[in-house]
This record gives structure tokens, C-alpha cells and sequence, in this order.
């Protein structure tokens, strides 16, 4: 008989893994209880506007590539626009490209002369991380506090919607505390360490023509009925036998492995009898509040030529949004011919109680932030809210903690595993490279068992 594997939850780590055991030939069930799998990736097409409710883009990575070879999406990839590499930063009340390499980093005006000489001096910085040390405090140290100020603080809040003075390095960029630790510089790290190189031929940035939602849509269709949803697990229990007994709303089932795909929340509930400690750190990790904000507007009424993938807004520069994705510059079929469509970010750690405000009070906080920056002349034709209440798991200070609780979890419990983006790694690409490590481990596991 097929060894049977349980996975609770349906974001884009439960599907991932889901598949990949499937591709194993092992039985799989997922327990979604929500009435769609995908998570946070959503993509909606409202009046010809295609928006994305959560990454508007994908990064190339060797084992994201994999999965979408073997679920045969090729076709459906949609290269970023290659005219529009730009990466703008909000200063001084003005945009400015963020300099992508050494040469345009010395040639322009992003960095003071001092930032600069200081960036030159980063192979000789002789210290090391310290136990918990921050990233804004990794990278004060190693590059100086412009650096932190206007490259790291924007970025930090472009991507995990955090704050660089709380989040861990060691937890949040691991590859980055590893270059320190094992070549004493980030910069001559960059250059002899050696990792897997993804194809030089995919795209870099890339999404596919539909949008994103592609992904989690074929990963479903490839499980078919393997997929519950509107299930949701109440209980599991070890069983003297080795295996495992997961309890919904609709009833009990026994299973060989169990993978738990949850937000940190929901996997708190379900392992608190268990382990007590692991249980409440998962309960009190913190996701940022972030409310997205959607604008179709005419090209003529935007006063800038929107030659970039958008910008992003420094914690110095005292803003209520966080930053503005300009899709339709990115992508193409984004917005109906002669409309742009632009996704401004409101709330954050950085301004947690905007999220509170009412639509019409944000859709007036983003119109004055673009207005001001962009020279936006009118009110958007289009507009539309998303909220998400819990967005984005934060590794703060102290999070090396959690992730050694996990591992001791699963040795002390052997069958259990997880396989979610508070664990190892956010992005889309952690994601599936994380359910293809946890495929091969439960494979081996159930192999060996």
C-alpha cells in the first residue's frame, strides 16, 4: 500500500510539497480551510485591470525553475520588461534609480562621497555578528549608517513590510551573516563562494501572463482531488503505531507523515499539546498589518515617466506609504491601452495603525503621497482595496530560537514537519526550494519507515 502523507495547509508550500511527494508516488491529502488554496497569492482581473494580492513579480531561482519545468508553465512565463530594470528611491522628496552595481555606485549622486570611502573600507571591517545582532546593525557595521538609511530601511520595508532595527540577520539573510561568518567580508564572499547558479536563459524577474495566482492554480489542478477545501483540522495525535490521526470538521483519517503548510497561528493551535513553548513563540511571531491600494489612472495625469518597477520610501522621508509598485510598467496586459496600474502599500511595522483607516481615508492617504511624488494630477478612474490583517511573519531579534525549536520538534516527534514561510525563508522561491527539501526528507523518512 502507497505510504499516505497528510499537509495542512493550502498556500504555495503545502501545494509545492504536495506535488512533489504526489510526483514520489505517495498518497497525499491537503486540508485547506479556506474555499481556495493559493494563500496570499491572488490574482484578479476587475474592469481589465489584472492586480496581484501579494507578489506582483517572481525572482528566478534553481529549484523555482524546476517546478514550474515539471508543471510544463513554460509558455505562461512572462519575462519583466527589460526597458523598465529601474529601482527608484524616494530622497529628499525626489525619486532616485538605486545604483545596481560597484561602477554606477561610485559614478552617481544615490550615496554621499563618505558613503562611498566607507562602502570601499567593507573587506577590511575586521568584526563579526554578534549574537543577535540586527540588520539595520549588520549593515551599519559592515557598510555605514547612509547605507542603512537609504538602501537597506526602504528595501527592508519592500520586503518583509519590517523594521531593519528589529529583524535578525541571521534569521532574515542568512546567505549575507554566512559570507561575514565564513569569508570575513560580504563583498569577497559574493565573489568566491559558490552556489547553484538558476539558467542564465530564464528571466530574472519574471510572473506569468495571467498572474502569479498561475502557479498555485496548476499545482491544484496537478492534485485534483487530493485537494480538501473548507476543511479544517482540529486536532492531531500520535499514535502508538508510529502514524498519525488528523481530525477535521468532516471527520478522522491515519496517515504516515503529517507536513504543517500553516501561517505560525494555526500551527500553534495545532502542536500546543505538544510542546507548550514552541506553541506560544509560534503564537506571538508578529505579521504586520498592510493594506494595498490599487489605482488605474491615465497615463497623461501622472507627471513622471514611469520608467522603473516603482519606488520605495526610506523611514527617514516621514511618509504614510511604504512604496508603489508601477505593475503596468513591469508587465504588459497589467491595464486597459493608455492607463497605468500602480499598487501603493499602507501600514507595515513602520505605520501598523494606518491600517485602521477606512478605504476613503486610504484611497485620499495614497492620492496625496502619489500627488506629492509622482505629480499625480487627478483622482484615480479605477481604484480597489486589499487588506491583509496578518501579512508578512517577521524574523525578529531572537528568531534563531523558533527555528532551533522546530528542528528539536521534529526529531522528538517523528513523522511531523513543517513546511511554511515562517520557517526558513519568505519569498516564493524559499518557499518551493523549502518543499523540495521537506519532500526529500519525509521521502526518506517514509522509505525508511
Amino acid at each position: 500500500m502507497k505510504k499516505k502523507v497528510c499537509i495542512i495547509g493550502g498556500g504555495v508550500s503545502g501545494l509545492a510539497v504536495a506535488f512533489l511527494l504526489k510526483s514520489k508516488g505517495f498518497e497525499v491529502v491537503l486540508f485547506e480551510k479556506s474555499e481556495h488554496v493559493g494563500g496570499n497569492i491572488q490574482s484578479v482581473r476587475i474592469d481589465d485591470f489584472l492586480i496581484e494580492y501579494a507578489p506582483n513579480s517572481l525572482l528566478k531561482s534553481p529549484r523555482l525553475i524546476d517546478l514550474i519545468r515539471e508543471l510544463k508553465l513554460e509558455a505562461e512565463v512572462l519575462a519583466a520588461n527589460a526597458a523598465n530594470k529601474k529601482r527608484h528611491v524616494l530622497q529628499n522628496r525626489k525619486l532616485k534609480s538605486l545604483p545596481m552595481s560597484i561602477a554606477k555606485m561610485a559614478a552617481g549622486d544615490f550615496f554621499s562621497l563618505k558613503a562611498k570611502l566607507r562602502l570601499v573600507q567593507e573587506p577590511f571591517v575586521k568584526s563579526k555578528s554578534p549574537e543577535n545582532e540586527s540588520v539595520a546593525e549588520f549593515f551599519e557595521r559592515r557598510l555605514g549608517r547612509e547605507i542603512v538609511e537609504r538602501a537597506a530601511d526602504p528595501f527592508i520595508a519592500g520586503i518583509y513590510a519590517g523594521n531593519p532595527e528589529n529583524l535578525s540577520v541571521r534569521a532574515a539573510f542568512p546567505r549575507l551573516y554566512e559570507l561575514e561568518k565564513n569569508y570575513g567580508s560580504l563583498f569577497i564572499g559574493s565573489l568566491r563562494s559558490k552556489v547553484e547558479k538558476a539558467d542564465k536563459d530564464f528571466p530574472r524577474t519574471f510572473s506569468f501572463k495571467q498572474g502569479v495566482q498561475t502557479l498555485t492554480d496548476t499545482l491544484a489542478e496537478n492534485l485534483g482531488e487530493s485537494v480538501k477545501t473548507n476543511l479544517e483540522v482540529t486536532q492531531i495525535e500520535k499514535l502508538s503505531n508510529g502514524k498519525w490521526s488528523v481530525k477535521t470538521n468532516f471527520g478522522t483519517d491515519i496517515f504516515d507523515a503529517l507536513i504543517i503548510s500553516t501561517p505560525a497561528e494555526s500551527a500553534s493551535k495545532l502542536i500546543e499539546n505538544f510542546d507548550a513553548d514552541l506553541s506560544d513563540r509560534l503564537q506571538n511571531i508578529y505579521y504586520p498589518p498592510i493594506a494595498m491600494v490599487f489605482f488605474g489612472v491615465k497615463k497623461e495625469n501622472i507627471g513622471q515617466n514611469l520608467d522603473g518597477f516603482g519606488f520605495l520610501v526610506p523611514s527617514s522621508e516621514r511618509r504614510k506609504i511604504l512604496g508603489t509598485i508601477w505593475n503596468s510598467s513591469v508587465f504588459e496586459n497589467r491595464a486597459p491601452e493608455g492607463y497605468h496600474l500602480l499598487t501603493s502599500f499602507v501600514g507595515g511595522a513602520r505605520n501598523a495603525e494606518l491600517f485602521e483607516k477606512s478605504d476613503e481615508e486610504l484611497l485620499k492617504i495614497v492620492f496625496e503621497e502619489l500627488n506629492s511624488i509622482l505629480g499625480l494630477r487627478e483622482k484615480p478612474e479605477f481604484t480597489h482595496v486589499k487588506r491583509w490583517r496578518k501579512a508578512i511573519p517577521q524574523y525578529e531579534l531572537g528568531y534563531e530560537r523558533v527555528e532551533n525549536l522546530i528542528a528539536d520538534f521534529e526529531k522528538a516527534n517523528k513523522g511531523i514537519f513543517f513546511c511554511s514561510n515562517f520557517y526558513k525563508g519568505i519569498s516564493v522561491g524559499d518557499c518551493v526550494k523549502n518543499s523540495f527539501s521537506a519532500a526529500e526528507e519525509i521521502s526518506n523518512y517514509l522509505n525508511e519507515a
